[in-house]
């Protein structure tokens, strides 16, 4: 116990009178060895990946392809909602999140028709998964551009945009002609038949 509290002061006085000096190893680094080591490269390949992909995120924008209209933002995937914006031909758009209903979600929360938005700002629209050509489907009651487009492709149609009756009974009659499914409810294989 005196040999501890000894120890104590006497550690006290050199620490107090500056006197103390101590010998810890210097650290020393072999950098050969280092970057010789997997974990490294490893590391320094994660680094080389993220920093492509961030490139190619960057370069894979989306542009506004109308047929020389403005593209409308909607406030939701559909033609049932309102629209709150117009974007020009050709403007670059914000970040799409995910595609829906033949919309594309942009990061700003609103969407926009997915058939009119292409990869480069002056060349033909493309058709993205989920978009026009892909699992849209109309049923009665369907509203939109997209009935208006199914009307006008059937002719002889009052073209209303509203997927009623009349319709209905044009599509099983075209269904009926081309040896499709006839259910009256235009499909990814109606739509192809009808050149939409």
């Amino acid at each position: 116990m005196e040999y501890l509290a000894y120890s104590h002061m006497f550690i006290a006085q050199e620490e107090a009178s500056g006197n103390t000096k101590y010998n810890l190893p210097k650290p020393q680094f072999n950098w050969k060895k280092l970057l010789k080591s997997s974990a490294w490269l490893a590391l320094a390949g994660v680094g080389v990946l993220l920093t492509a992909l961030t490139q190619i995120q960057m370069s894979s924008a989306a542009y506004v392809k109308t047929n020389g209209s403005c593209l409308r933002i909607r406030t939701g995937p559909s033609t049932n909602y309102s629209y709150v914006d117009c974007i020009s031909n050709g403007t670059t758009l914000p970040a799409i999140e995910r595609y829906e209903n033949g919309f594309a979600r942009l990061s700003t929360g609103r969407y926009v028709y997915a058939r009119w938005i292409g990869d480069r700002p002056n060349y033909a629209p493309v058709t993205r998964p989920g978009g026009v050509g892909g699992s849209v489907i109309l049923t009665p009651g369907s509203r939109g551009q997209l009935v208006r487009d199914v009307q006008t492709a059937l002719g002889n149609l009052r073209i209303d945009g509203v997927y009623g009756q009349q319709t209905v009974s044009r599509v099983r009659s075209f269904q009926q002609s081309r040896g499709l499914l006839v259910d009256g409810v235009v499909g990814p294989q109606t739509r192809a038949a009808l050149g939409i």
